[in-house]
């Protein structure tokens, strides 16, 4: 895809959400809503926003959305400006979103099996929020390597990301977006080489969860910086950014983490 010799511009420009799906969302999205998915937007301007203000905006975003689908949600992301900035009460406002992420859920989904997720940044001043539905049975998967994320230690905030590690309906097995996350700790501050092996270890011990027949496709990679992509290029072995559908510059949800895959295992 990108040659691994040279980084075209727009690659490594920030990336801002702008609530449409064809340019937010990876293309099997489009490819799920035509076999029969729904899928529904919100978007709410946020970046004003702050303490509980902030929270209850988050909470009317994820719950438009998933109030708007004909069933539970399957897979959400979540685009929040200034993801990792300060917010009161030693927060940040990514802590602050799940907050509102987590009481809009309540009631509408079993808080031990959530939909998998995408949480991260963008450049833009909008929460956007898509929720997918797939009709079928839907169950989670979680990655033996991880804490699953809805029990995080409170050192993450007073209420844990409730996403799951991935879902699986039908055919499909949504990936949630992937880290170098070991346990519930983050692994090789610094090192991005290294933390794209890692987060690579995590989609494998993943798809040996979830226990069936297919392969990875239609990746996605959110890296912090444009400098973090260059370093990719750079250090990995020629070729290995191939399997990445696109790669887009959006700041992560801990300062510290560095790349975040996500994509589909279809059979």
């Amino acid at each position: 895809m990108f040659g691994d010799s040279c980084i075209h511009a727009e690659t490594t420009r920030a990336f801002s959400a702008t609530g449409s799906a064809s340019h937010d969302l990876p293309t099997w999205v489009a490819d799920a809503v035509a076999a029969g998915a729904s899928l529904r937007t919100a978007v709410v301007a946020i970046d004003h926003l702050s303490g509980p203000s902030l929270q209850k905006a988050s909470e009317g975003a994820f719950g438009d959305a998933l109030n708007a689908l004909p069933g539970p949600p399957n897979r959400v992301w979540c685009f929040t400006p200034r993801i990792t900035d300060p917010d009161q009460d030693g927060l940040n406002r990514y802590m602050r979103m799940n907050m509102g992420r987590s009481s809009a859920y309540t009631g509408l989904i079993d808080p031990t099996s959530p939909p998998a997720g995408t949480g991260v940044g963008h450049a833009g001043r909008d929460l956007v929020v898509h929720a997918l539905h797939v009709p079928g049975s839907s169950r989670t998967i979680e990655n033996p390597r991880q804490c699953p994320a809805w029990r995080y230690s409170s050192r993450f905030g007073p209420c844990p990301p409730p996403f799951a590690r991935a879902t699986s309906v039908g055919p499909w097995v949504f990936a949630s977006g992937t880290a170098s996350v070991v346990g519930e700790s983050s692994m090789h501050d610094g090192d991005p080489i290294a933390q794209w092996y890692e987060t690579m270890l995590n989609l494998a011990a993943l798809a040996d969860a979830a226990a069936v027949p297919g392969v990875w496709s239609s990746l996605s990679a959110y890296v912090s910086t444009g400098r973090v992509l260059e370093q990719l290029v750079a250090g990995l072995p020629p070729g290995s950014l191939d399997v990445l559908e696109r790669a887009v510059v959006a700041p992560l949800c801990r300062a510290e983490l560095l790349v975040e895959i996500e994509g589909v295992w279809h059979g």
